[in-house]
């Protein structure tokens, strides 16, 4: 296949990586993202790609090779090929894995009770719970801060309290 494309006029193959850049930018959330790799890439390529990521993240974390190898099951090989992109250039990387949310307070897109995707389907009747719930999410340290200190005055709570108290524990 990439002698197919190196047949292609050098403008030719910027304008496909133009276009792939371009429909990557215009997903809007982290669903529609993710239906949109699912439709361009297949399950190995997707492996692949995520494996690269999270080995870029885990030596910019200063994990050493076997640390890395004992915990993604890849190659010495793999991860040199990984350190040589962040030490010869790496930005593309650093930038994004800086900007990756944390793992322990991801409350990821598939972890989603069967409770909390019926509530998403049917928005229009809990968008005073999902629309609290986003705030708290996005809340800065400050704005978390007074969250808590306006529940902590509440005499009887709520679930819904409960669960905000708890996302603000994080």
């Amino acid at each position: 296949m990439s002698k197919r494309i190196e047949k292609l006029s050098k403008k030719e193959q910027e304008s496909l990586v133009f276009d792939l850049v371009n429909a990557l930018v215009q997903t809007s959330n982290i669903a529609e993202t993710a239906l949109f790799l699912q439709d361009l890439l297949t399950k190995t390529e997707m492996k692949t790609l995520a494996k690269r990521l999270r080995i870029a993240k885990l030596l910019l974390a200063t994990l050493t090779y076997e640390e890395i190898q004992m915990t993604l099951h890849v190659s010495r090989g793999t991860i040199a090929k990984i350190a040589t992109w962040l030490s010869e250039s790496g930005d593309g990387f650093r930038n994004i894995i800086q900007k990756l949310p944390d793992q322990k307070n991801l409350s990821s897109w598939e972890d989603r009770s069967d409770w909390d995707q019926f509530k998403r389907r049917y928005s229009l009747y809990f968008w005073p719970e999902l629309l609290l719930e986003e705030i708290v999410k996005h809340a800065n340290k400050r704005q978390k801060q007074r969250i808590g200190e306006v529940l902590g005055k509440l005499e009887n709570k709520s679930d819904l309290h409960k669960r905000i108290e708890n996302m603000l524990k994080y």
